[in-house]
This record gives structure tokens, C-alpha cells and sequence, in this order.
């Protein structure tokens, strides 16, 4: 992303998808490898990245490292008041949430998934205030993480949230032409062309290779169990498509729509690592916040959701210990986000008192 950021700055954004050159200016500017790390996101992304630029790359690293942890602190101020059960036991309960694993690994790698999770905050807020015209901006721009934000917007589409999809279309049209404006026509292609190819691992012979076993998703969960076979990717579609259909038949309503799409959207993406999980941090969040009100209750429904939350907390720990199973990340995921489904896609009583 630094090198991207740099090349564009310095005139060669019809550059950015070519290996060759990507190549060169890693090796000029951050340190000599045999790899190579490619540019797989779209081009208007670049444009963020060029303030960095003008700074060494090491001290790039650490600027990167503090605006991550800015942002972090602004995401974890505007959830405040979805966790005002937690704040009222004790006030600084709510930080523990940053102790959420992913959010660590983001930190370090120096990951973008930190900025979608901002993003996706503030369309939280646009919701709960019914301006979804604004939402549907925030959530576009997050298309640097498209495999997670695509799923969202078909399911806000499938639950007729006219506003927000049609401000999600015409953003992506702009940002389409940004991205176009930036790198050209033919690297866009180029870029397109790639992307479909994603994976070595799933047939195709283009795109750069990536580990399945690292996903903790439908995806990676199908690959680690029945081992790379050919099926792997038709059998993802299919279960892929049956969740979603499954969850567009029953319309949420307010931010619940949010809270059921950012776990869904994680569970059927194309492909998805730890990192990528830090925007779990929202449900998890107003999940943990209502079965606090919740926990006396003792019935076996609350006992579920209690149980799926914590695991789906705790789950991406083990990375420490099985790097070559993390899909396995991918059921505890499952049982959240057809749980949180279940629980709140009827759940208007709850949903009118928080807004209020």
C-alpha cells in the first residue's frame, strides 16, 4: 500500500497492477525480497496512502500505526452508547473489546481492515439516525475491502433499503472512475481479470496465490475439509448463496440490519483473513451489551447466544497455536451469525427502546 501510495504520487498509477514494476519500487523502498506483495486493492485506495509517502517508509510504518490506533479509539467512543449496559457496570468495560485478537494483528501487519471497521461504524450511526443516504456512501467507500462490503450491500438490496443502495451504486460508480482515472483502463482490467483469479489453489491460472487455510470462512472451511478438492469452490457458492438467501427471507430493521450483515458478510466473503475480522467488533459489541440486560433470563435461547457470542470472541486466539487450522474459526462464525440472525432479526420491541 506504501509503494502503491508512492507510485502514483510520482506518476506511475498505470502502474500499480504490474508485477514488474510493483516489484521494483518494493525493493527500492522498503527492503529486497524474492516476493512480492501486489497491489489487490482497488486504485482510489492509493489516493489515501500518498500523505504517507512523503515520509521514509519505516516512519510511514509508525504514522500508519498511529492513525490506526486513532481511529480505533474514535470507533470505540462512538460505540459508547451501544454498550451502555457495559458502561454502567463498570466504565471501562468496554475497552477490554480491544483486546479482540484480529484488531491486534491489524495493528501490526499494518492492515487497512482497521479504516473499513471506521466506516462501517459511522453507517451504524447514519442508520440508527434514518439517514441510509449516507450509510450507503460510508459502506462504498469500504469497497477497498470489496469481498466484505459486496455481501452487505445484496443483502441491504434484498431487504429493499432503496436509499442505501442507490447512494451505495452511484458512490461505487464514482469511485469506479477514480480508480479508472488513476491506474487506466487496461490496468483495471488487468486488475479485474486478476482478482476473478484469486487463489492458484482454486483452478485458475491467474491472480496471486493465497492460503485457504488461513480463511475463516465458508470458503476456508470448505477447502480444509475436503482438502483442496475441485468442489471446493461450486460447493462455497452454493452454501455461500444458501446463507444469504436464508437471510434476506426475514427483514431486521434499524441497526440490526448492520449487525446481521457485517457477520454474514464475513462468512461468505471470497476470501478473508484474521484481520479481516476486526469489523466483528460491532455486533460483539451490542451482542455482549444485550445479554448483559439479558443473562438472568437463563433460557436456553440467551444461553445460545451468550455461548456463540464469547466463542466467536475467543475463536481467532488460536491462531497462536493452529496456524494451519484457523478455518476452523469458521463454525464458531457460522453459529454467530445465524444465531445474532435468529435473535434480532424480530427483535423491534428492543430495537425501538435503543433508538429512543
Amino acid at each position: 500500500m506504501y509503494t502503491t501510495g508512492l507510485m502514483v504520487r510520482t506518476g506511475h498509477g498505470h502502474q500499480i497492477y504490474d508485477a514488474g514494476a510493483q516489484k521494483m519500487f518494493q525493493d527500492g523502498l522498503v527492503s529486497k525480497n524474492d516476493s512480492l506483495m501486489p497491489c489487490i486493492r482497488p486504485a482510489y485506495q492509493a489516493l489515501f496512502y500518498v500523505p504517507f509517502t512523503f515520509l521514509p517508509y519505516h516512519q510511514a510504518y509508525f504514522a500508519f500505526l498511529a492513525f490506526n490506533l486513532g481511529i480505533l479509539l474514535l470507533c470505540l467512543q462512538l460505540l459508547r452508547p451501544y454498550m451502555s449496559n457495559m458502561v454502567r457496570i463498570r466504565y471501562y468495560l468496554p475497552a477490554f473489546l480491544l483486546l479482540f485478537f484480529p484488531i491486534t494483528i491489524a495493528l501490526m501487519q499494518g492492515q487497512d481492515s482497521i479504516i473499513l471497521l471506521g466506516l462501517l461504524i459511522g453507517a451504524l450511526i447514519c442508520i440508527q439516525r434514518h439517514n441510509d443516504y449516507a450509510a450507503g456512501v460510508l459502506v462504498a467507500l469500504g469497497l477497498i475491502k470489496f469481498e466484505l462490503v459486496l455481501p452487505i450491500f445484496l443483502l441491504f438490496l434484498a431487504w429493499r433499503r432503496w436509499r442505501f443502495s442507490a447512494a451505495f451504486a452511484c458512490t461505487s460508480t464514482v469511485l469506479m472512475g477514480i480508480s479508472i482515472w488513476i491506474a487506466g483502463l487496461a490496468q483495471t482490467v488487468s486488475y479485474l481479470h486478476n482478482m476473478v483469479g484469486v487463489g492458484s489453489t482454486l483452478g485458475f491460472n491467474a491472480g496471486p496465490p493465497v492460503n485457504m487455510k488461513l480463511m475463516a470462512n465458508l470458503h476456508g472451511a470448505l477447502y480444509g475439509v475436503m482438502g483442496g478438492s475441485p468442489y471446493t469452490l461450486p460447493l462455497t457458492i452454493a452454501a455461500s448463496a444458501a446463507i444469504m438467501i436464508l437471510l434476506a427471507c426475514r427483514r431486521p430493521h434499524g441497526i440490526n440490519l448492520l449487525v446481521i450483515a457485517i457477520p454474514a458478510s464475513t462468512l461468505v466473503s471470497y476470501y478473508m483473513y484474521v484481520h479481516d475480522l476486526c469489523i466483528l467488533i460491532i455486533p460483539l459489541a451490542i451482542m455482549f451489551n444485550r445479554q448483559i440486560e439479558d443473562w438472568k433470563t437463563k433460557s436456553l435461547s440467551e444461553r445460545m447466544r451468550i455461548t456463540a457470542t464469547v466463542l466467536m470472541f475467543v475463536a481467532p486466539t488460536c491462531l497462536i497455536f493452529a496456524t494451519h487450522y484457523y478455518w476452523i474459526v469458521s463454525f464458531p462464525l457460522l453459529a454467530f451469525t445465524i444465531i445474532t440472525f435468529v435473535s434480532l432479526s424480530t427483535d423491534r420491541a428492543r430495537l425501538i427502546s435503543e433508538e429512543s
